[in-house]
């Protein structure tokens, strides 16, 4: 075993999401100005040890790439796991999914080599809480952690829970993670103690830029984003990342196995693709999405409020294209670099013994039901995600799969029985692998929680079955129901529909049946009453009601 070694960073402290700042934890903002050179060590770094000139900017070498560090080697053979997880991906936004017909051509690669699961949903939509789950195996409400940083009900994941990294650090596995860190753990920003060799944020692309003169992407439409005609298409803020992805996964098919997660901040809004790829869009050519002509009417109260807020109301598809252009842009080009990565494993003799898992936290409006962004709902906009997998020699190409998954959860289950790691108890997720190759189906529904946004707390949970969807807003103004065969798209609440009373009434028993299993606090005697038709408070304390 080799000793582990230390890189001194100089003291700077890089924050994990720009404004987002833990009271408890002060971080320093990143210098506007060009850092200056730093320490490094020359066992992790030979290239400098060697004479090389190249400065290295706050650990990371500035392009072309120093090769990676030499980490703890591995007794036994093990296999390779890449796991690219984005943030905010719509599950119609892949051409392969025959949705849109969109230039995806790396990711539809991915899932006629491997397997799809087109019933995939996010544990809770919404990232910080997604990606805590993702890391700890576990439910929000096991793991602690809500919502985003700046919520007033934002809070890390239990420290004590084990996390995947921690998990594969012990089996031998090098580890190494570039990308959005939104502040899941305890930590400034996850390092050895979090079983985390080498972490290196998507903010740290803004010191390479100044450092390199590389103008910065235009932002002079904000959340609604831009088209990136300032930068050249190498250097943007996705091909810095995939540069920093192809340096960690190295060239040799015979080290220590790896995993390495790369989290693309993209397609989040404000979407800048470069012009290369947005030009790929015309958007007077860009159909409306089903689920655009919603008037809102007969839904929670709380999505019309959100539109008036975001200032959409009115909006016609003409309003929106442009966004949407923007959106799918920025999709083609994070499907490019993950084509580089995926030559890179070719060429490198890699992919035969790579488990590549692609996905997301939760998907996106983007014109959507009218609406902007997500929150305070699931709809399939939202809930329903992007899930491939490809794993050679395991999954046969083009495998299609139709089991309910829940994305965060499972993938991290699915993650340590590739490695050969027993899951802990707090690992509550199924096997995807197993479910690809038609050997397990553990789920009749999908299940999912939400708890609140930056406007506050706010819970609602969801559970869907082969044809239904209920929405529970136990705070809200009414629940939502979806007959998904005949309105696929969600635009007429059936709650108050009589004939569906039987359905509804079975989806709100099998819900509170889910709630129980995992814990979730929702699952109440209060909420009993509401879902399972319990005895009220008054019966069940004997107490009569009152008389006008």
């Amino acid at each position: 075993m080799r000793e582990r070694c230390v890189i001194s960073f100089g003291g700077s402290r890089l924050p994990s999401e720009e404004g987002h700042v833990r009271a408890l934890r002060p971080r320093r903002p990143i210098p506007r100005t060009a850092p200056k050179a730093f320490a490094s060590c020359p066992r992790c770094f030979p290239a400098l040890a060697a004479g090389c000139n190249r400065t290295l900017w706050n650990g990371i070498p500035r392009l072309p790439l120093f090769s990676r560090p030499a980490l703890r080697q591995s007794s036994s053979a093990s296999v390779n796991i890449l796991l690219i997880h984005s943030d905010q991906h719509r599950y119609d936004c892949i051409r392969s999914h025959g949705v849109r017909d969109l230039h995806t051509p790396h990711l539809d690669r991915l899932a006629s080599e491997g397997a799809t699961f087109s019933r995939a949903y996010s544990t809770i939509p919404i990232c910080t809480p997604a990606r805590a789950s993702l890391l700890t195996g576990a439910w929000p409400t096991t793991h602690g952690s809500f919502c985003i940083p700046t919520s007033e009900i934002n809070r890390a994941a239990r420290p004590e829970l084990p996390t995947l990294f921690q998990l594969l650090k012990a089996k031998g596995y090098r580890t190494g993670w570039v990308g959005k860190y939104h502040g899941e753990l305890e930590t400034r920003q996850p390092g050895p103690s979090d079983g985390v060799d080498a972490f290196i944020s998507s903010w740290q692309y803004r010191q390479y830029r100044e450092a390199s003169g590389i103008p910065e992407a235009p932002k002079n439409h904000g959340l609604f984003g831009d088209e990136n005609s300032t930068q050249p298409a190498g250097q943007t803020a996705l091909a810095w990342q995939a540069d920093q992805i192809i340096s960690l996964l190295g060239n040799s098919p015979d080290s220590s196995p790896s995993f390495i997660r790369w989290d693309p901040p993209e397609p989040h809004l404000p979407c800048q693709p470069h012009s290369d790829f947005a030009r790929l869009y015309d958007a007077a050519s860009i159909p409306p999405w089903p689920s655009f002509p919603d008037s809102l009417e007969n839904k929670p109260a709380l999505l019309r409020r959100q539109r008036r807020i975001w200032g959409l109301d009115g909006w016609s598809w003409q309003d929106w294209a442009p966004v949407v252009r923007l959106y799918l842009g920025i999709i083609s080009e994070m499907d490019h670099h993950i084509g580089r990565i995926l030559a890179h494993l070719d060429a490198t003799g890699l992919a035969g013994n790579t488990l590549v898992i692609y996905s997301t936290d939760h998907g996106d409006f983007c014109g959507g039901h009218g609406l902007m962004d997500k929150h305070f709902c699931f709809y399939e906009d939202i809930a329903r995600i992007p899930l491939i997998l490809r794993a050679p020699g395991r999954i046969p190409p083009g495998t299609a799969c139709d089991a309910f998954a829940s994305g965060s959860i499972d993938i991290a289950r699915t993650i340590l029985t590739a490695a050969g790691i027993p899951a802990p108890d707090s690992f509550i997720g199924h096997d995807l692998l197993a479910m690809a190759a038609g050997e397990s189906r553990p789920r009749s529904v999908a299940y999912a929680q939400y708890f609140g946004t930056e406007s506050g707390a706010y819970s609602c949970r969801m559970i869907r079955d082969d044809r239904f969807k209920f929405v529970y807003h136990p705070v809200g103004d009414m629940h939502e129901f979806y007959d998904l065969e005949a309105d696929p798209a969600e635009l007429q609440n059936r709650i108050h529909d009589p004939a569906h009373a039987p359905d509804i009434d079975r989806l709100k028993a099998r819900l509170w049946v889910e709630m129980k299993a995992c814990g979730d606090r929702l699952g109440c005697g209060w909420t009993e009453i509401e879902l399972k038709g319990a005895p009220s408070l008054a019966a069940k304390n004997h107490m009569p009601l009152p008389h006008n």
